[in-house]
């Protein structure tokens, strides 16, 4: 098994963990053969920082770091494939696994057992431009599981998040995606901004839905993040000189128990179906406390 994890704008995996990502951290706790892929704008010094936080140049080159370690890791026999990412991180693990779904790897058309997804953020190429060329964000049929974890308050207008969704063929495809709304903005959800107490909360969902897939994750590990959370957390603050309209929740979503009631916030529709950390659904659905 091998998990390939692609982080988000300008992060990376640095000595020092007090910034740290969700995808850093689930690196870091796989216990397995692993590749990780530091965010865009991490490269080339200043001007690169500039270029690939506007443009999310670099990407394509993720990509194909990540094509040539799978080619050694699948050619050794290891067949399993783990892919996680966050904002532009993620949409590049779901653009990595169309490209192992049209290619394939070895001559074969090899199954994705997992793949766990903070906050998807595409905006490649020109920015507050929805149009990503050259990258395809539908999940292929080859995908066992997909989880979703999704910021409710978030609003800056570049920061449109990106729905899964499922091919034509694969429409009527059922309990293959997972995808629930939490507290708080992009990094709050996604992690790297100092808020341990909500990043924490997405961290050890997306845990327990990789030991139910059983991903090689010790469950030692697992719940030692659970001290972390904390649904009371402040939630960080969008910075746009411009407020946007609050991302919306259709009725169909689903929303993490965890989401509490906040005045001036984005508060999830009344009776909203509720889920717990093993995506049990809870009796009362979402309401005000």
């Amino acid at each position: 098994m091998a998990l390939y994890a692609f982080d988000g704008t300008w992060q990376e995996n640095t000595p020092s963990d007090e910034k740290d990502t969700n995808v850093v951290r689930f690196y870091e706790a796989y216990e397995g053969e692993k590749h990780y892929f530091s965010g865009v704008g991490t490269r080339f010094g200043w001007l690169g920082r500039i270029w690939g936080g506007l443009t999310g140049a670099g990407g394509k080159t993720r990509i194909e770091e990540a094509l040539e370690a799978l080619e050694t890791t699948f050619y050794d026999g290891d067949e399993d494939i783990d892919i996680i990412g966050f904002s532009r991180g993620a949409a590049l693990a779901l653009d990595f696994a169309n490209h192992i779904a049209r290619q394939g790897v070895a001559g074969q058309k090899p199954v994705i057992r997992f793949i766990g997804l903070w906050d998807v953020v595409p905006s490649f190429g020109i920015p507050g431009n929805d149009v990503n060329l050259g990258y395809v964000f539908t999940l292929p049929t080859s995908v066992e599981k997909c989880f979703h974890a999704m910021a409710l308050d978030e609003r800056r207008r570049n920061f449109k998040v990106q729905r899964v969704v499922t091919t034509v063929e694969d429409a009527d495809a059922e309990g293959r995606v997972y995808e629930v709304w939490f507290r708080g903005v992009h990094a709050d959800v996604g992690g790297g901004n100092r808020n341990p107490g909500l990043s924490s909360t997405t961290l050890y969902w997306m845990y327990r839905q990789a030991l139910r897939c059983d991903l090689p994750i010790a469950e030692a590990v697992a719940e030692r993040q659970k001290l972390y959370r904390d649904p009371e957390a402040r939630i960080g603050r969008n910075v746009d000189f411009i407020q946007h309209p609050w991302r919306p929740i259709p009725w169909t979503d689903v929303v993490h128990d965890s989401v509490r009631y906040r005045e001036n916030h984005n508060n999830p529709p009344v009776g909203l179906k509720v889920v717990d950390d093993d995506g049990r659904i809870q009796a009362t659905g979402f309401q005000k406390t």
